[in-house]
């Protein structure tokens, strides 16, 4: 699939910002999912790893192997860089796979099938071009009693209208800069606002101007209701675990047009499934 927008190319100017306060925010992120028992000496698939950062975390929480693919050449370098920048930290019993793939790839999801105890894919699937078939392969990466951890767009009464704006960035290179200084200034200091701070970090060891950016630019971008993805993944085999972010479902509710513009609720809903087959 060609990429439209190269997330990868952020992520290789984020690593350069990451530090160990960082990588033990990640891991923290990764206890909401599962008690730290769980990641002990099992096998952790990363699904569009991105800056690898979540796969270093659960090398570091004690997964004996991490798979980390992404379809972005420049997110298996980000990847690269952090996996060489903490080298000193990765214990070395474990194991840690770095390579290019796409999850719509069924070579790959062949080759893949059922050998991850914990299967990974935060904020990625959605932008795969076929979000729908990209978590179908997804759940089949995971083992008999493994885990499933996905966030997906939620459906917001604006997600159409971010849509559009997605394609005009993409549309238009020669503006991209103004648009990210613009933007990535406008989330910047509302966050600072909200959380009377003039840190940038945020939940899960990101970086609120980088998010933007991501945000601003990430096509293609597709987005679900919480429980439409649950019925779907539930198909599957697999039971709802817990839910730590759920997000109020905006399709087919009426707004008005400021609600429209707004991106309140257009983040992502959060699934933990088990695997019960």
């Amino acid at each position: 699939m060609k990429i439209t927008f190269s997330f990868g190319r952020n992520w290789k100017n984020y690593v350069r910002t990451v530090d160990q306060r960082v990588i033990e925010e990640a891991k923290l992120s990764l206890l909401r999912y599962l008690p730290e028992n769980a990641y002990k000496d099992k096998t952790f698939i990363d699904v569009g790893c991105g800056s690898g950062l979540f796969s270093l975390a659960a090398l570091l929480l004690g997964c004996k192997q991490v798979i980390s693919f992404d379809l972005d050449p420049e997110s298996i370098e980000a990847t690269k860089l952090l996996q060489e920048k903490f080298k000193y930290l990765i214990p070395s019993s474990s194991k840690w796979d770095v390579f290019l793939g796409n999850i719509l790839d069924e070579g790959l999801v062949n080759t893949l099938k059922g050998q991850g105890d914990i299967v990974y894919s935060w904020g990625v699937l959605h932008h795969t071009g076929n979000m729908w078939k990209a978590i179908e392969n997804t759940s089949h990466l995971v083992k008999d009693h493994g885990y499933l951890i996905i966030a997906l767009y939620n459906h917001a009464p604006s997600s159409e209208f971010w849509l559009k704006v997605k394609k005009f960035y993409n549309a238009n290179p020669i503006i991209q800069p103004i648009l990210i200084l613009l933007y990535g200034t406008y989330a910047s200091l509302g966050f600072m606002i909200r959380r009377r701070t003039l840190s940038l970090r945020r939940e899960r060891g990101m970086h609120v101007f980088y998010d933007a950016i991501d945000w601003l630019g990430g096509l293609p971008y597709e987005f679900a209701c919480f429980d439409e993805v649950k019925e779907f993944v539930e198909s599957f085999g697999f039971s709802l675990i817990g839910s730590p972010t759920k997000l109020p479902c905006g399709k087919g509710v009426p707004s008005s047009i400021f609600d429209k513009l707004r991106a309140k609720n257009t983040g992502c809903n959060e699934f933990v499934f088990k695997k019960s087959l």
